[in-house]
């Protein structure tokens, strides 16, 4: 756990740094938990009552549309699962996440996250910067969906998470960027054939 804590502690550093007497504040509030593969953090229809850090492995994020699994994000190590809706509104998730591998995760609640935003300028400035990224990085993923033609989004996941291509079946990332996975094949074939002529 210690260790666990060390490394959520300089994931929220590098966003935000926060002194040990705010620490101090937060520390009795977190949680540990672990899921198993294919178990669920986040379920369609429940209110997300906590918001997770991945110490230890994988998880999805996804709508189910129609009966069709839209795939809308991934989470490794030192990234942030959530429904974020759901968790800010305490409503009903429209949203599912689901670990691709065995994970663990340190986990925050509503309640207590809102005691730190109300006790510490600290943790107000790193929730406010963390909703800024999620912003930035929410509009990233629409301007990927709507300007980037597949291959091109397949290239710039390549390229910028290359670690998803080694982790993810290759079904789970065509839904990801929004092609079938026929299509994603098609795209990786040709792009191995480029690079062996290169």
């Amino acid at each position: 756990m210690h260790t666990s804590l060390q490394i959520f502690r300089d994931v929220v550093n590098k966003i935000s740094p926060i002194r040990d007497k705010d620490w101090q504040l937060c520390e009795p509030g977190l949680g540990f938990r672990t899921l198993t593969k294919s178990a669920f953090f986040v379920e369609e229809g429940k209110v997300y009552r906590e918001i997770g850090f991945v110490v230890k492995g994988l998880l999805r994020s996804y709508y189910l549309v129609d009966g069709e699994e839209i795939n809308t994000a991934f989470y490794m190590e030192g990234q942030w699962p959530k429904a974020y809706h759901s968790f800010l509104t305490q409503t009903a998730s429209r949203l599912w996440i689901q670990a691709l591998e065995d994970t663990e995760l340190i986990t925050i609640s509503y309640k207590h996250l809102q005691y730190l935003f109300a006790n510490s300028p600290a943790w107000e400035r790193f929730g406010r910067i963390a909703t800024e990224n999620l912003y930035i990085g929410s509009q990233l993923r629409s301007e990927m969906l709507l300007l980037e033609k597949p291959a091109e989004r397949y290239i710039n996941l390549a390229q910028t998470q290359p670690q998803l291509l080694e982790r993810v079946p290759l079904y789970h990332l065509a839904s990801y960027i929004g092609i079938k996975q026929p299509s994603l094949s098609r795209i990786r074939r040709r792009l191995a054939k480029v690079n062996t002529t290169v």
